[in-house]
């Protein structure tokens, strides 16, 4: 577990499948992250079922820490060992749970993480250039943006541009660049 101040980051566990189950069917949030398909629960449970195997990829659940009442959570994919680098996403699930500062606190423990634990240098994230609210989280997060991709995007009818953001391992302070 990797605790923070508001926020701890776990393991996925059993319990939590049916709410990422439902995240992950929601039209609104699935915007967020590209094009709406619907996941069956059949297709769901192999893919929920092979997250802790797959090398390229840690995906832990992010909790409250007074109550560790499920929020979201937050991954990193692709990881390179070679090239030391991963794509990180994440979600909060509930809208009353956003714009509290639980995201931003999530991304800096991943990226520490990322750092000190996986021993990556670089992390990237492809954010819709359309979603403002999540671009400043991830640069206050430590991210800078790095290009945009015009209408790389396909959204709810309409092509939108995807922002490029990537955060580098700090040099000598092992901890998070400040954005």
């Amino acid at each position: 577990m990797i605790i923070g101040p508001n926020v701890c980051l776990c393991p996925l566990m059993h319990g939590d499948a049916p709410a990422v189950f439902n995240w992950l069917n929601t039209v609104t949030l699935a915007h967020w992250n590209g094009s709406y398909r619907p996941t069956d629960q059949m297709g769901f449970d192999v893919w929920y079922a092979s997250i802790g195997g797959d090398r390229t990829k840690v995906m832990v659940t992010i909790r409250r820490r007074d109550d560790l009442r499920l929020l979201g959570y937050v991954q990193v994919t692709n990881i390179h060992p070679v090239c030391r680098s991963g794509e990180m996403g994440i979600l909060i699930g509930d809208e009353t749970d956003r714009g509290k500062g639980f995201g931003q606190e999530a991304l800096r423990l991943m990226l520490r993480h990322c750092w000190n634990d996986l021993n990556l240098h670089r992390v990237t994230l492809y954010v819709h250039g359309d979603n403002p609210r999540a671009v400043h989280t991830y640069g206050k997060a430590g991210f800078h943006e790095e290009g945009r991709m015009r209408e790389a995007g396909y959204v709810d009818g309409r092509f939108v541009d995807i922002v490029v953001m990537g955060a580098l391992r700090p040099a000598a302070t092992g901890g998070v660049s400040e954005g």
